[in-house]
């Protein structure tokens, strides 16, 4: 009885990884664990995986519908940005420069729709969750359709913009928030 109870431990531990159920825990975990290291009373630089470039207000626009871009990092308050509990795992992010919301244009259900800063009005647009992408970079996923905050194109042109795209796991959709001063 003893060797049998053996063999099924085995074999159910086997059959949960070839499921995927332990790489699903665990990273589930490693998520829970970075998100509650998130300071909500920090600035943050938000940096592409792909360029390093910062993700950055146009113009250092304050008012509503100004791009949210990709542009080289110069600490700028319109780079500037600080988290805000939202509740439920999600944030509200703003820019120190305008203290409003990023958001999406028109209703944010359209692949493709551009990122942008809007007044704060606590919507599925304006939340956000850090899903752990690894080595100290997240996805940024909208609550409204859990697609992913990624650079227009190929990414790499300087100034490109900020959109959300379906989630599919390569560099322009990994952010790294790196402390800044404000």
């Amino acid at each position: 009885m003893s060797k049998f109870r053996r063999y099924l431990g085995v074999l159910v531990g086997a059959l949960a990884l070839f499921l995927g159920f332990g790489p699903a825990m665990a990273q589930a975990s490693t998520a829970a664990n970075h998100q509650a290291n998130i300071r909500t009373d920090q600035y943050f630089e938000i940096r592409s995986q792909l360029t390093q470039r910062c993700l950055d207000i146009e113009s250092a626009g304050n008012g509503d519908g100004v791009p949210v871009v990709a542009v080289d990092c110069w600490g700028g308050a319109n780079q500037k940005w600080r988290l805000a509990d939202a509740g439920n795992g999600y944030y509200e992010i703003h820019p120190l420069n305008s203290q409003r919301c990023l958001d999406v244009a028109g209703s944010g259900l359209d692949q493709g729709a551009p990122a942008m800063q809007w007044a704060c009005w606590g919507g599925a647009k304006q939340h956000w969750r850090l899903a752990d992408a690894g080595n100290g970079y997240y996805e940024i996923r909208i609550q409204l359709n859990q697609r992913c905050l990624d650079i227009a194109g190929s990414g790499l042109d300087r100034g490109a913009r900020g959109m959300i795209w379906d989630c599919w796991g390569g560099a322009k959709q990994h952010w790294r928030l790196a402390p800044v001063s404000a």
